[in-house]
Formats: C-alpha cells, structure tokens, sequence
C-alpha cells in the first residue's frame, strides 16, 4: 500500500499523484458504491462490493491509478464510484469511473481523468466482484474479433437454408426438426409447450448438465449481435440456460476457453445479471483474447 500510484504524468499532475499516493496509503478499505456524480452524498448509496484485504486493496489501487492523464473531464456524471476509507471509517477520496477504463479522481477538485493502462483488467476485476454491467465492454471486441455483425437476414430463415445456419451454430442436429419449422425471431416468441420440447430434446441428446451448457453458450455466443443474440434465438437459448445451476454454467465457461462461450456468457449475464461467478469463469479466457496492450517504451 506504501508503493506510489505509478502514472505517467506531466510536472502540473505531480501534485494529484503524491495526493493519491497519500490517501491510498492511508486507505483501510475500498468500497464500490452505486451512481456517480449526480447522486449526491456517498452516505446511503447502495455498496455494490467492499474490499478489505490488502491484497485486494492494492489491486484496486494498481488498476485506478496506473495509466495516463488526459487534462480534461468526461462531461456524463459517469458511476459506479470507487470509495477509499480510513480505519476509521471515513471518506478519504472518490472516484467516477466513466465509460471504458476512464477514472475520475475527485473530478471538481482536479479536473483531471485518468486513461488506466488496463481498462480490460478493471472491468474484469469489477466484474469478479458482482459489480453490475462491467462484462458489457466486452461484446462490441468479441463481435469485432467473431465477426458477429448482423447482415442480412437480420434473423435466420426457416427450412433448408435455415438448416445451414443451425449447423454454422453448432445446433445439435436433434434440435433440427423443430427449429427449421421456425425463423430466429420467431424462435424468440415459442410457446412454453414447444421450449419444454426443445429442452426435452436436448437433456436426451446430452444428459450431462455442464455438458448442455457447453452447447448453449457457445450456440448462443455464435449468434449475430444484436437482432438474433437479443431478440431472435438468444431468446431461446437463454430460457433453456435458465434450467442449469450456475455452478454448472460456470464450470462449462471455465473449462471451454472458447470466444464463442465467452460471447455467450457476456450475453447472458447482460439479461440476468451475474454475481461475480460467471465473470470470474470467463476472466482467463478474455484475458487470453484481449492481452493488455505492451507498456510504451521510454527514453532517456
């Protein structure tokens, strides 16, 4: 805790680095709390995680204080909030984080964001934590690098044509019969007689429950953002995910590090929400798409 934030600054920013090496010195806890700057007092704001161990403490330290000054503010009020807290409980600093990897210590004093050199990091360390919505950052790269784009159709078509999209999909084939007789939207809208066929069909197929959810995720994970992922199929796959335990769901991401499961599991937590167990099974398998970026070299 006693080391210096490490940030590239310039000579006008060393006044808010030593100030941020002396409140994370001092800082007994950290506390990520709901809202951002238009929310007002911190005192009564839901506390989404607390962290309290030193290890942890410092990793939070690392990933809000390491990156690059920018000499300028994010105009949104920005949210969730870092808290730092003394032992004795009290506020010693605050910070909005805005968008992707942009950190506002104590904006309308220093008016100064931080870029931090591992955004990835930080919302994968948030996200591990039950933080809500942190895992979002992370569908427009996994499109990109999938290439999930919808063209068109928006949504898959029915009979033989509409075959070859379940099989790009990874559809298991006892699934065919009764989906070729559907499109991908209308998929979206079956009834929950013919869900309950669908899943019966598949439990046959692959009675293994972490098995199943190997199937879904990745199926789900290959299907074109945002029309059939939100509206079409994905509906579909994600009302059969609901079945599964999640220690079941958490066990198929970890051990299939896969972009198409990471995919799939960013789209599900995104629809039901995720206490830090999902996004802790996926971690690896982001970190191994995404590397962080090599530190710019310097010169002396």
């Amino acid at each position: 805790m006693s080391a210096p934030a490490m940030i590239v600054g310039l000579a006008q920013e060393v006044p808010m680095i030593e100030w941020l090496d002396d409140v994370w010195s001092r800082a007994h806890a950290v506390q990520i709390v709901e809202g951002g700057e238009d929310r007002g007092p911190l005192a009564g704001r839901e506390i989404m995680a607390e962290l309290r161990d030193a290890g942890s403490v410092d990793t939070a330290r690392v990933l809000t204080t390491t990156g690059r000054f920018i000499g300028d503010i994010c105009r949104c009020h920005g949210g969730p909030t870092v808290v730092l807290r003394d032992v004795a409980g009290e506020v010693l600093a605050s910070a909005g984080l805005h968008g992707h990897g942009s950190v506002s210590w104590e904006r309308s004093r220093f008016r100064n964001d931080l870029v931090v050199a591992d955004p990835r990091a930080l919302h994968l360390f948030l996200a591990g934590l039950g933080v809500p919505d942190q895992l979002t950052s992370f569908l427009a790269p996994l499109a990109d690098l999938l290439n999930l784009q919808e063209g068109r159709p928006q949504f898959r078509p029915t009979g033989r044509e509409g075959k070859r999209y379940l099989i790009e999909r990874g559809v298991p084939s006892v699934l065919h019969p009764v989906l070729v007789a559907a499109t991908g939207q209308q998929c979206g809208e079956l009834s929950d007689t013919h869900v309950d066929d669908v899943r019966r069909r598949l439990t046959a197929a692959t009675p293994s429950a972490t098995g199943r959810a190997v199937i879904l995720l990745s199926w789900l994970g290959r299907l074109p953002i945002p029309a059939e992922a939100f509206w079409g199929e994905g509906v579909l796959v994600r009302q059969l995910l609901a079945d599964l335990a999640l220690p079941d769901i958490a066990a198929a991401a970890a051990e299939t590090r896969t972009g198409d499961v990471a995919t799939g599991v960013v789209n599900l937590v995104m629809h039901s929400g995720d206490d830090g167990t999902l996004a802790t099974a996926i971690g690896p398998t982001l970190r191994q798409l995404f590397p962080p970026a090599p530190a710019p070299k310097t010169t002396r």
